[in-house]
């Protein structure tokens, strides 16, 4: 009798318990062995070049990481930061203050990127009740916005998923957002959909009551959406009308932040100025979980101008070895010049992708910003539809064929090479999703 296989997987269709065996789910999906740089190898030693997520940001089994993490297990494999500390918070906390622009004065560490964004609607809601402004208990966010999985991030997100849990954090509102490939509201330009987006906005609040809103969250790209770009102006517009209401600003740099546009902070160059800032694939890129929210100092004033406390965060928070993971991960990413050099390949790859499939029947859309890349397919160029599902079930064969280890959701195939990825992978990555394509016929 075979066993039957004993994992639920995330964010994944299970076959039936009864009939799913371990023989049977190694048949269906990938399964992996070992990774070296920006190349994973499965248990039949396979080669694919890893682009599936956002986390490996300088690559796999980078030997420098991995030192740092061995020296500080062996010197001080764990350490509590309530009421302790240790000697690497410190450091990590003034090199992202550094980083990520002037406007922030304090870090608090977390377990990941939920776990950041939850924590930041957290401090939100203590900043305005320590004003005396209880009522604004309210959040906004966009829709096709996914902000994570805990209780009050899933209940921000809007995505489909809120819908399979039942009812979420109360008073949670969505406006729509300026998608460029497919604007809301009838229009067709990028500053007409970032007009008619922001009036939407403005009419939300006015309708919930400006007095009851605590914040605006805001990814500056869409990630699991489908690497979904909005005008640049719209985000200081955001925030020029959220101080009009005196609003709260949390941006969602958990997929965008530390390199992976090709800016440190992408809220910084887009002007949005946020009083919370939340990080996480980045950080550690993918050798410890880890997420961190930046705090602005008119934040760090209302909670602890006069002492204070937050009783918020776990055990784990802060974690030395991932303290040590992410000073190294950074580390590499500034010495090598990782932003800039984001910035050149992903650039490079879109330009071969126009070349390569501008004429392509079903590509719809080639876009993205640095090492954030996406190919939205659709069955007519002129209606949009989306392709169907068994469409991008026989993609992603085709592309698992070619050596590529993507992320399809939805009709849209989203890359996220290493920030460190080589010039010689990147055309693999062109020349292997365009083979893949054109055997679609």
């Amino acid at each position: 009798m075979h066993k039957s296989y004993p994992v639920v997987h995330p964010f994944t269709w299970m076959p039936p318990s009864g009939t799913l065996t371990t023989d049977t789910w190694l048949g269906q999906v990938t399964c992996l062995e070992r990774g070296d740089g920006s190349w994973v190898y499965d248990t039949q030693g396979k080669a694919y070049l890893y682009t599936t997520t956002a986390v490996p940001t300088v690559g796999l089994s980078n030997w420098r990481v991995i030192q740092a993490m061995k020296e500080q297990m062996e010197r001080l494999s764990f350490a509590s930061t309530c009421a302790q500390t240790h000697g690497l918070v410190e450091p990590l906390a003034d090199k992202l203050l550094r980083l990520c622009g002037s406007r922030y004065a304090k870090v608090f560490f977390t377990n990941d990127g939920s776990g950041a964004v939850e924590t930041a609607m957290r401090l939100i809601r203590q900043h305005f009740i320590s004003r005396g402004e209880a009522k604004r208990d309210k959040f906004i966010s966009f829709d096709g916005s996914f902000h994570g999985t805990t209780y009050g991030s899933g209940s921000v997100t809007h995505l489909g998923i809120r819908e399979m849990f039942g009812r979420g954090l109360e008073d949670c509102l969505c406006a729509p957002a300026p998608n460029l490939y497919r604007p809301p509201g009838g229009v067709s330009s990028p500053e007409g959909a970032a007009d008619f987006c922001l009036k939407e906005l403005e009419r939300l609040i006015e309708e919930a009551g400006p007095e009851t809103i605590a914040a605006v969250l805001v990814e500056p790209i869409q990630a699991v959406n489908g690497v979904v770009l909005m005008p640049e102006s719209f985000f200081s517009q955001v925030r020029t009308l959220t101080r009009q209401y005196g609003i709260a600003v949390i941006s969602d740099e958990v997929t965008t932040g530390l390199g992976r546009t090709g800016h440190w902070s992408l809220s910084e160059k887009y002007g949005l100025e946020p009083d919370v800032l939340a990080v996480s694939k980045g950080l550690t890129g993918g050798y410890f979980p880890m997420g961190a929210v930046l705090m602005s100092g008119e934040l760090d004033d209302s909670l602890f101008g006069s002492g204070g406390i937050l009783l918020h965060g776990s055990t784990q928070c802060g974690h030395p070895v991932g303290c040590a993971a992410a000073l190294e991960v950074l580390e590499i990413i500034e010495r090598d010049g990782l932003p800039d050099h984001a910035a050149v390949r992903g650039q490079g790859i879109l330009d071969d992708f126009a070349d390569a499939l501008a004429d392509h029947p079903h590509v719809g859309d080639i876009r993205g910003m640095g090492l954030m890349l996406a190919l939205e397919f659709v069955k007519d160029k002129a209606t949009k539809e989306p392709v169907d599902f068994e469409w991008g079930r026989r993609l992603s064969g085709h592309l698992h064929d070619e050596g590529i280890l993507g992320n399809y959701f939805n009709g849209i195939l989203l890359m996220y090479p290493p920030l460190n990825v080589s010039g010689e992978e990147c055309d693999f990555l062109v020349h292997g999703v365009t083979r893949a394509l054109r055997r679609m016929g």
